[in-house]
């Protein structure tokens, strides 16, 4: 596979509609145009030409992901962990160089 400068592909056509073949155009990726900011990359369902849509400012959008609502633990502690046995926990505190918790817990 080659690799395609996205500065030199042709900007996305009005209509979304491929002008060469007239195919319909899909969504393909994201990739990075310099200088911190990234294009869409749009490429026709019939005969594979790419063409460059938006451009995006790759800080904002990496910002943005990190944005999600973050759930504060229940009053009670962290939740137990069903797939962790006492044995399996014993092994790994062992293996990790942890202390037995004692008989207060």
């Amino acid at each position: 596979m080659t690799r395609v400068d996205v500065r030199s592909l042709d900007a996305l056509p009005a209509g979304r509609a491929c002008s060469g073949c007239g195919g319909p155009l899909r969504f393909s990726h994201t990739a990075y145009a310099g200088r911190g900011e990234s294009v869409a990359v749009h490429v026709c369902r019939n005969c594979g030409r790419a063409y460059r849509g938006g451009v995006r400012d790759t800080g904002t959008a990496a910002a943005s992901r990190h944005q999600g609502r973050t759930r504060p633990l229940p009053a009670e502690g962290g939740p137990d962990n069903p797939v962790i046995d006492e044995t399996t926990a014993r092994l790994l505190r062992e293996r990790f160089g942890e202390e037995e918790p004692g008989p207060d817990g």
